[in-house]
């Protein structure tokens, strides 16, 4: 991810001055939703958020409320979704310009098992100049058969992506992960550089948040230190995708190879990994799990 900082560094002219971006909502019934977005503007090294902005949020003609940002220039407001709600927007005035961005309401069965899934070097092999400077990000391309196994899968459990990548890339992160023929799915971003950086601490606090809104959180893929720390932190399952067999993440994380590993791992586990309770146990270590043995590869 440090290569992604760097560029965005970089980005102190060409990108927008100010702009809104719209965090995606989760639907659960019984309980308000909390709509958040969040008003930030270009910086030099990167961006920043603008506090003490008022942002009024609607579905369609229907205005909801409105929250004013706070020191990180989020605004968050808890309210009362139609059941039948498939997106929300938000809008804002900067220097006297007009802001607005959409967000999408999700909703997840209840009782199915939610899996947490980083995009950088986990489902792309991301270029992060032509991320942070290309309008399409047509350099990064996906791992072969993440598409396929995530869309597989989300089938079957709830699936979160929640990346590293600040605010301002939210919308072309969607359009490539649409583009790529992945599964819909909410993105969650950092809020600032500041998160980028303690990306650790960001996605473990999120996690916790998400366990807190969703319930059922608890499964973590990922491909980092920081993927494999943040989820034991929340006590995830956490799945770590690595080919170099390097020995660098601890043992409480099933290392798999590619994609194809991942999607034999939850067909040998499937009785376990949708059972909130069992995966618990054998996370905890009360109960077992099958897990595949890599195959011997000479150090180079």
């Amino acid at each position: 991810m440090t290569a992604v900082l760097v560029a965005i560094a970089a980005c102190t002219t060409g990108c927008q001055q100010a702009m809104l971006v719209v965090s995606d909502a989760f639907y659960t019934p019984d309980q308000k939703t909390v709509l958040e977005a969040r008003l930030e503007r270009t910086v030099r090294g990167g961006m920043t958020g603008i506090a003490g902005v008022p942002v009024s949020f609607h579905i369609h003609e229907q205005r909801l409320g409105e929250a004013v940002t706070n020191d990180m220039g989020v605004a968050r407001l808890a309210c009362e979704l139609p059941v039948d709600a498939t997106h929300f927007r938000a809008e804002a005035r900067h220097a006297g310009d007009p802001l607005k961005g959409e967000g999408l309401v999700f909703r997840f069965p209840p009782g199915r098992m939610v899996i947490v899934c980083d995009i950088d070097g986990t489902v792309s092999m991301t270029h992060y100049r032509e991320l942070v400077f290309d309008e399409h990000d047509m350099a990064s391309r996906p791992f072969d058969d993440a598409a396929a196994v995530l869309t597989k899968l989300n089938e079957r459990f709830g699936l979160v992506y929640l990346t590293a990548r600040p605010g301002f890339l939210l919308e072309k992160t969607k359009r490539w992960l649409e583009a790529n023929g992945f599964p819909r799915a909410p993105v969650i971003t950092t809020p600032g550089l500041a998160q980028s950086i303690g990306v650790q601490k960001f996605k473990a606090d999120r996690i916790g948040h998400l366990k807190r809104v969703l319930g059922r959180v608890g499964i973590g893929i990922g491909n980092a230190d920081t993927d494999s720390e943040a989820y034991a932190m929340q006590h995830l399952l956490t799945i770590i995708l690595d080919n170099d067999d390097d020995n660098r993440f601890r043992s409480h994380a099933v290392v798999l190879r590619n994609w194809k590993m991942v999607e034999a791992f939850f067909d040998a586990n499937r009785d376990v990994l949708e059972d909130y309770d069992r995966l618990q146990a054998a996370i905890d270590g009360e109960a077992f799990i099958r897990r595949p043995i890599l195959h011997y590869q000479p150090r180079r």
